[in-house]
């Protein structure tokens, strides 16, 4: 089966007075009909520049995508012009920005910000526009739509926000929903929410899903596969399965050992020391070679993506057949034995 979007060898660089920032660097991934994608980091490891690549959002200057093809329906993205763009857009591709209250424009209602999307991409007319609108707002779940049509951002919770951007993603049935951060400053019972209502729009409408996130909980109950980056690159990809059983790159075992384990009494949680480093200046060869405990002299190399398993790569010279270290098995703490 062809997937839906494929993510080729992408680079995009931000050119500013400081100095060059290759944001994202040499990416390659691909979206399945259907399919839940993951894809988790620290803050300013490439996330969400790679979401906007996709719809084609770089700012340019001083954005530009130096290298790379992004494949949606036969036709390069990174080679559209603005129209073709504005086509895609909300229409075939649709995307849930990270913060609602900044997403949305607070100076116009939600009704007026809902049935925008049908007056432009199907000339509908306004009461049938406006018909639509209410209807998506039943779709995800928000009471009595019809007041809510009539309101102002700041007068809704941060939760029926969060409602009404899925909404206007929704709103035009697009092959491809981008979620970038959607349950970020949500109390847990809004987040729960959330989550089913993206499981249940998966399910019902058969939307393919890229789901951004930094919460490892929700990309394990959402997700069926992940994509870890780190410093603009991909570091490792494997089903959701593998990759929580058996975390092949430092980086990923450090993430998932920073998260409480409900099988265990007193969980003692691990931190990865140090900070993401500086994009302008990136150290040489592996990325997180500075934070990394099993650093060697050959991580002065950049590492080339290995294939421990089926559908598992890890950008790490550990994967190396000539490495004397290893990481322990997942459940043992790092350094002990396994």
């Amino acid at each position: 089966m062809e997937p839906v979007l494929s993510v080729e060898n992408l680079t995009v660089l931000f050119h500013t007075y400081a100095g060059t920032v290759q944001a994202v660097k040499d990416v390659s991934f691909h979206l399945d009909k259907g399919e839940i994608l993951g894809i988790v980091g620290e803050s300013g490891c490439g996330k969400s520049v790679t979401a906007n690549a996709i719809m084609g959002l770089i700012p340019s200057p001083p954005g530009d995508i130096a290298a790379g093809r992004i494949l949606f329906g036969g036709s390069d993205i990174t080679k559209m012009d603005e129209a073709s763009l504005r086509r895609i857009r909300g229409n075939a591709i649709s995307m849930i920005f990270q913060d609602p209250m900044t997403s949305l424009n607070p100076v116009l209602t939600i009704g007026t910000q809902l049935t925008e999307c049908f007056l432009t991409h199907h000339s509908m007319a306004k009461s049938a526009a406006a018909e639509r609108a209410v209807q998506m707002l039943k779709l995800v779940g928000i009471p009595v739509p019809e007041i809510r049509m009539k309101q102002y951002p700041h007068q809704l919770s941060g939760g029926m926000r969060q409602r009404v951007m899925i909404a206007m993603a929704l709103a035009l049935d697009p092959q491809i929903l981008i979620a970038d951060e959607p349950t970020t400053a949500l109390d847990v019972t809004v987040q729960a929410q959330i989550i089913e209502l993206m499981q249940k729009l998966n399910r019902e409408l058969d939307t393919s899903i890229i789901l951004i996130s930094h919460d490892l909980g929700v990309i394990a109950g959402l997700c069926s596969r992940v994509v870890v980056m780190y410093a603009g690159q991909i570091i490792e990809t494997a089903s959701v399965s593998e990759l929580f059983s058996n975390p092949r790159h430092p980086y990923t075992h450090g993430l998932l050992d920073s998260i409480p384990r409900l099988d265990e009494a007193r969980a003692h949680l691990e931190s990865i020391e140090g900070q993401p480093p500086d994009l302008l200046s990136p150290p040489v060869g592996c990325a997180f070679q500075p934070r990394c405990r099993y650093a060697m002299r050959l991580c002065e190399q950049a590492p080339p993506l290995f294939a421990p398993a089926a559908d598992h790569l890890s950008r790490c010279w550990l994967e190396h057949e000539a490495c004397p270290h290893s990481l322990p098995v997942r459940g043992h703490k790092a350094g002990e034995p396994a």
